[in-house]
């Protein structure tokens, strides 16, 4: 198989994350798209509540913008944009969105790089251990990091990461396994470091099932964490998070 063959097919795997797997097979595609953007509106509304930046950045999913791919790929990143624009308003300025680096393996044989098959993020896998600092390091003026793929396995190895203070982060359906134990993730958001992320409920109806009240249906399909909630959240769905 060709690099560029190997790479769609799998693009077509990763691309969607969550949503491909939870909502595309479960109910129309329009459903699905309309999940994915009122998700990330949920996620820039908390963003924006709770001060997290003036400047984002989004790192969002390089196989979007390979010519071949299926439709529903880039469909569901503009319907991801599209949610972040409506929930940031005039509060966050959108630098244009961002491709992370992928690895050296992962551009010329993917089908070798391991996935968890259980990931929410396949594309942390992907990502080279540099993507998120390279692209931080390239966009020095964005105080805010709102990834919708993932961050990179290795997050030991992510510097912006580690180090206190700016960028901040906001995650949609992030693979908690991969921030450490729930300690860890604690206090990520204790510290200000991950500002807001967005889970799915592990009891939300399928896609079919999508009523017509947005704020009702994110309420019912999705966890939206912040520094105000944290403890609760963790306290009423302990089996989301890692070590407990």
């Amino acid at each position: 198989m060709r690099r560029s063959t190997a790479l769609l097919l799998l693009g077509g795997i990763v691309a969607g994350g969550i949503f491909l797997w939870l909502y595309l097979g479960r109910g129309p595609e329009s459903n699905a798209l309309r999940l994915r953007a009122m998700a990330t509106r949920a996620l820039a509304e908390a963003l924006v509540k709770t001060r997290a930046g003036r400047r984002a950045l989004v790192v969002t999913n390089p196989f979007a913008s390979r010519q071949g791919v299926d439709r529903s790929i880039p469909a569901m990143e503009a319907a991801g944009l599209r949610g972040l624009k409506e929930g940031f308003g005039g509060a966050v300025v959108l630098e244009q969105p961002a491709f992370p680096e992928l690895k050296p393996e992962a551009q010329s044989n993917p089908r070798a790089v391991a996935i968890d098959p259980e990931s929410t993020t396949p594309l942390s896998y992907l990502m080279s251990d540099q993507a998120i600092d390279g692209l931080v390091e390239r966009h020095p003026q964005c105080d805010l990091i709102v990834s919708l793929v993932g961050l990179p396995a290795a997050l030991d190895r992510v510097q912006c990461w580690q180090t206190p203070g700016p960028p901040r982060f906001g995650l949609l359906l992030p693979d908690l396994r991969l921030l450490g134990n729930a300690a860890a993730i604690r206090n990520a958001v204790k510290n200000g470091k991950l500002a807001a992320f967005v889970l799915a409920r592990p009891d939300a109806p399928g896609a079919e099932k999508l009523g017509s009240d947005s704020a009702a249906e994110i309420e019912k399909r999705f966890l939206v964490v912040t520094v105000e909630n944290i403890d609760q959240v963790m306290q009423a769905h302990p089996r989301l998070f890692p070590g407990q």
